[in-house]
This record gives C-alpha cells, structure tokens and sequence, in this order.
C-alpha cells in the first residue's frame, strides 16, 4: 500500500429490476485482497442479463455530443466507486474545517465505514463500505 493513497472496491445491487434488496455484493469486475482494498463503494455492475442489467448501475454525468454538454448515463466500474470515497474524504474535510491530516480522514473514513462481510477488514470490503454520515460525526 502506499502512503495517503486508498484503494477502493466496487459493491452493486444483484438484480434489483427483479426484486434483489442486497446492494452490496462485490460487483462482479471489482479488485479484492485484504492487503489491497482499503474500503468498498457503490460502482454498480452490469453482470445481470438484459433487458434490465443497468438497473444495477450508477447514474453518472457523462460528456455529451458537444464540447461543452453534458448528460447523464448508467455506468459501472470501480472509476465510479473512487469518487465516492473521495465525496465522503471531502466531507471530512470539511467538517473538520479543512484542519486536518490525511492520516486523520483515513481515520474517519475507517471509523465510519460499515463493515460488511466477515468482522473486521476483508478481501471485498476492507475496512467496509463508506458511510458519509458517520464519517463526519
């Protein structure tokens, strides 16, 4: 692991369009290891089968057919968990009035993150998934 960095893994819902109520299941294409994954985040997936698979995706800003629009799109990867982390890292900042070390919000993150899986940091979860709220109390 390197120094102020934080790897992320990507959970998704598993056939959500069809009644599936687990939102964190590692998402199919994710990076896992215990000494690799610091924390896990909503990416989506499209492991699903059609026609229905990007219910299980994150609604993304993507770049539109001009220089300068934008729109929205389902996508899935973990380039959509990280800016969740990064949101929830930037949240801490805030709330402790942009004082703060990146030692201290890696402290946050893992003081708030809900873990999920076995007890404890895990191959999917790491430290568990990020949870803004309690990471800024």
């Amino acid at each position: 692991m390197s120094t102020n960095v934080v790897a992320v893994s990507a959970t998704a819902p598993s056939g959500f369009a069809y009644g599936g109520t687990d939102f964190d299941t590692p998402a199919s294409y994710t990076n896992y290891g215990q000494r690799v994954i610091d924390f896990a985040a909503p990416g989506g997936d499209f492991d699903y089968p059609a026609p229905f698979y990007y219910y299980d995706m994150v609604l993304s800003t993507v770049r539109g057919s001009g220089a300068s629009t934008s729109t929205y799109s389902w996508a899935a990867g973990t380039s959509m968990a990280a800016p969740h982390v990064a949101g929830v890292a930037a949240l801490i900042i805030q709330a402790n009035g942009g004082h703060i070390t990146p030692a201290q919000v890696l402290a946050a993150l893992r003081h708030g993150a809900d873990d999920l899986g076995k007890p404890g940091n895990d191959d999917y979860y790491g430290s568990g998934r990020v949870n803004a709220f309690a990471s800024v109390q």
